[in-house]
């Protein structure tokens, strides 16, 4: 896999995918929540008058739960592909 800091075809190539991603999660949660993927936007929304005090709240939690679930999704997918580096001085994880 060519390293995206040294060459920036693949940077740009991450960009777009995480760009796609958003639409993707933007466009099936319009018709449930508005598009309301980032709590900021619910905040926003909230301060603006356009969604209620209380629906927000509901929204901030099933976006916290959302985010636990792909975390534990992450983890779960990922075992056995994580090794810590055991330089003391470098504390960080390396994907295999």
């Amino acid at each position: 896999m060519p390293d995206a800091a040294s060459e920036s075809s693949s940077l740009v190539a991450v960009a777009v995918a995480n760009a796609f991603a958003l639409s993707a999660g933007v466009f099936l949660a319009a018709n449930i929540s508005g598009g309301h993927l980032n709590p900021a936007v619910t905040f926003g929304m909230a301060v603006g008058g356009h969604i209620s005090i209380p629906m927000s709240i509901l929204y901030w939690i099933s976006q916290m739960l959302g985010s636990v679930m792909a975390c534990l999704l992450l983890r779960t997918a990922t075992v056995g592909q994580v090794h810590v580096i055991d330089n003391p001085s470098l504390k960080c994880l390396a994907f295999i």
